[in-house]
């Protein structure tokens, strides 16, 4: 696509109204709050954005800037990239159009006044308390551990799978929230919306922002969903210690859903150690490490290494990387293999006894026969129709972004 612009020496660069953060290691965090778009830059290229929009050409910054440091300035390749990172309002009178846009707030109206409670340093040691109850609690009571069978709080397996679908949901939105409501309780933006993915209604925080607010603040942001959770699944275990001393009784019912609660945000906690993917624990990590791509530069770490065995990794030169960041990368290898045993275990203790679990109900029941119970009949065949719904779902995930390659490949085979 042909620019309706062209920089030259006598072209004029306008900015938008963009933040500009204390320097960290060098870098400068600079963006627009209201895309949720940042840049780190060092120094000199921010002192390149401040002559620009002081209203200088590009060449009279050029030659200010040939003059201050005794070499040759070619800065419109930079000013390019600020164009593609949205950080330039116009060109010589030419507006750049914007095409990212921050969602709706759903919760617009919550401000730091209103959750700055949640978040202080008192609300930190009790979460941090709740916490550790909950280690305490399953030590003492082995029974509270959760365990696949407990997904199925139900008696009629089809009802739980087919109810913890949609109220899966609901729990995913409250970890969200607890994203948002720190986000806003130590003083930035953070922005709650519904949106959809295929048939489902899923919940999600846009943190873009996050970079306006100092790194110690992060944290606080970073934790808050796992620290939300942790009270979860205090008080479910609270509310099971009450009933199994017959201080509150429960229903079996009752009692049966609090467990698959627990089960469900105990796996969610465990998840979020996944290394090898961007989870809260990860962005905690880049925090502390001062990195921006942690994980990609791991992964590209780690095909070096392997490329010395076989050439179907390409190698990447780290010879720019400063000495701090290399020694985070190579220590983030390591965590990388603790996510991805994190992610193994996932799936053989949560993922693949729950689905055996679903397979052997559905067996027994259409074993069984209509004619023998229909009520366990017609539970075998509705959980058939949802365990394949759910893998069908999942297997087109998947496989849409790679349908036309694989397409590609088979034409290519078999003509």
């Amino acid at each position: 696509m042909t620019e309706d612009y062209v920089i030259t020496d006598g072209s004029i660069i306008v900015f938008h109204d963009l933040f500009r953060g204390e320097e960290e290691d060098g870098l400068i965090t600079v963006g627009r709050r209201d895309i949720g778009a940042y840049v780190s830059l060092p120094g000199e290229a921010v002192e390149v954005i401040d002559l620009l929009n002081s209203g200088k050409p590009v060449g009279q910054v050029k030659k200010t800037l040939e003059e201050k440091y005794g070499e040759e300035a070619e800065i419109e390749e930079f000013i390019e990239d600020m164009i593609k990172s949205e950080m330039v309002k116009s060109v010589d009178g030419y507006e750049i159009a914007t095409t990212s846009h921050m969602q709706k707030d759903l919760f617009s109206m919550v401000t730091e006044r209103h959750v700055g409670w949640m978040f202080s340093r008192y609300a930190q040691i009790v979460y941090a308390g709740t916490a550790i109850s909950c280690l305490v609690i399953f030590a003492l009571v082995p029974d509270y551990i959760p365990e696949p069978r407990d997904y199925f709080f139900h008696p009629m397996y089809s009802v739980a799978v087919g109810f913890m679908t949609f109220f899966g949901w609901v729990l995913v939105a409250y970890h969200e929230l607890a994203h948002l409501f720190a986000a806003k309780a130590v003083g930035t933006e953070g922005y709650f919306s519904l949106s959809n993915r295929l048939v489902f209604i899923v919940a999600q925080t846009n943190l873009g922002n996050i970079w306006t607010i100092s790194r110690e603040k992060r944290y606080i942001v970073y934790f808050a969903g796992m620290a939300w959770d942790a009270v979860m699944v205090f008080i479910c275990l609270l509310l099971l210690l009450l009933s199994d001393n017959g201080i509150a009784p429960l229903s079996t019912l009752w009692y049966n859903f609090l467990k698959a609660i627990i089960f469900i945000k105990v796996w969610g906690i465990i998840w979020q150690f996944r290394f090898n993917m961007q989870t809260d624990v990860y962005y905690t990590v880049v925090n502390f490490f001062k990195c921006r791509n942690l994980l990609g530069d791991a992964q590209n770490y780690l095909k070096n290494i392997l490329s010395r065995f076989t050439s179907r990794f390409n190698k990447t030169d780290f010879a720019g990387t400063p000495d701090y960041e290399m020694r985070a990368i190579k220590w983030y290898s390591l965590l990388y293999f603790v996510g991805t045993f994190v992610t193994l275990a996932t799936y053989f203790l949560r993922t693949i006894p729950l689905l055996w679990l679903r397979l052997v109900r559905a067996y027994e029941g259409i074993v069984i026969g209509y004619a023998e119970d229909p009520g366990i009949f017609t539970d075998a065949v509705i959980l058939i129709v949802l365990t394949a719904f759910n893998f069908g779902l999942l297997g087109f995930v998947i496989l849409r972004p790679r349908w036309s390659k694989l397409k590609e490949q088979f034409h290519a085979r078999f003509g």
